[in-house]
């Protein structure tokens, strides 16, 4: 394959928005031209993005019973497939949010092999620019008071959800698909972890979790995934699986290291919507209420109401209209004409 001509090189499902708009941010940043759709384009929408190297779809999997997920992500997966890039990955949280009853990633990997068959399905999770790190099989996660094993994780562990009970990732995974599993580990990531894979394949093993732990293990990584697509081209796993074939592909002169993105200019008028209860966020909007922004609150309970949620979102609307106003009156007062 010749990697300057092949358009794309990989594509994407996630199981959910934001989730996949990190992969699309991971390949952009990387200077490779990319696309994030929410369904299935038409054919004229999806030949305006031809050219991209990346092309994802954006999925609420996360948040789907494994029925569900039998019905809704097989076609997704199909036309993914049909566009011909050598990589189709299924984009998990880094957080490995997934139950055998809600957003099971076991019977999500068993659906997309079905579309993209595959010797061995490579299970990367960490992310080590997002402090997700995986050590021997158990996956940690930074939090604000310091980086927690994920089953002790303050927000993990009590997820509402999908609480984190098991940071080995092969034993949260066994619960939810019968696929026998092994592990790519730091001591193998060290050398040449060729050999533990051909082990591990020879054993039967049809998932392999990688550890990720820093820059050097996340090259030997995305190294591992790339040069075995021919039989490993279906992948499960957070953004690290875009960083790491980055790293390799800047490793191997395939692409020049990009330039940084240059920070944002002043503006006058920024609009910011946040979906998350996390305590990250909460700090990150403390912050934001006291440098500037004005704070709408918005009740979710409205979107699951049909009939209330056009109404919410025009009150929203008339609340977001009212506040750039008063900001607008609060700057004429602050410098009156003469």
């Amino acid at each position: 394959m010749d990697f300057e001509s092949a358009t794309p090189l990989v594509t994407w499902m996630g199981d959910d928005f934001t989730g996949s708009a990190a992969v699309t941010e991971v390949l952009q940043f990387a200077g490779l031209p990319s696309v994030l759709f929410t369904d299935i384009p038409s054919p004229a929408l999806a030949a305006r993005f031809a050219h991209c190297k990346g092309i994802g779809i954006a999925t609420t999997a996360r948040s789907l019973a494994p029925d569900q997920m039998q019905q809704t992500l097989p076609p997704l997966f199909d036309w993914l497939h049909r566009l011909g890039a050598p990589i189709l990955h299924y984009k998990i949280c880094s957080t490995f949010d997934s139950s055998p009853t809600t957003g099971s990633i076991g019977a999500a990997i068993d659906i997309g092999l079905r579309t993209r068959p595959a010797q061995a399905v490579p299970l990367l999770t960490a992310a080590p620019q997002m402090r997700r790190y995986q050590a021997f099989g158990h996956l940690f996660a930074g939090a604000l008071d310091g980086t927690y094993r994920l089953d002790r994780h303050p927000v993990m562990q009590h997820h509402p959800v999908t609480p984190m009970t098991e940071a080995d990732l092969r034993r949260h995974l066994a619960l939810q698909t019968d696929l026998p599993s092994a592990l790519i580990d730091l001591e193998a990531l060290a050398g040449d972890p060729t050999p533990a894979l051909k082990a591990a394949v020879a054993k039967g093993a049809r998932i392999l979790s990688i550890d990720c732990m820093d820059a050097a293990s996340e090259t030997k990584a995305g190294q591992l995934i790339w040069e075995n697509r021919d039989r490993l081209g279906f992948v499960a796993g957070s953004q690290g699986v875009e960083y790491a074939l980055v790293r390799h592909w800047i490793a191997t002169g395939l692409i020049e290291p990009a330039t940084p993105p240059a920070a944002t200019t002043k503006c006058r008028q920024i609009v910011a919507v946040s979906g998350s209860v996390s305590p990250v966020t909460a700090q990150q909007l403390a912050w934001a209420g006291q440098n500037g922004f004005t704070l709408l609150a918005f009740d979710a309970r409205a979107a699951l109401d049909r009939l209330g949620l056009p109404a919410a979102l025009t009150r929203q609307r008339a609340n977001g209209l009212n506040a750039m106003v008063g900001r607008i009156r609060e700057a004429a007062l602050a410098f009156p004409t003469v």
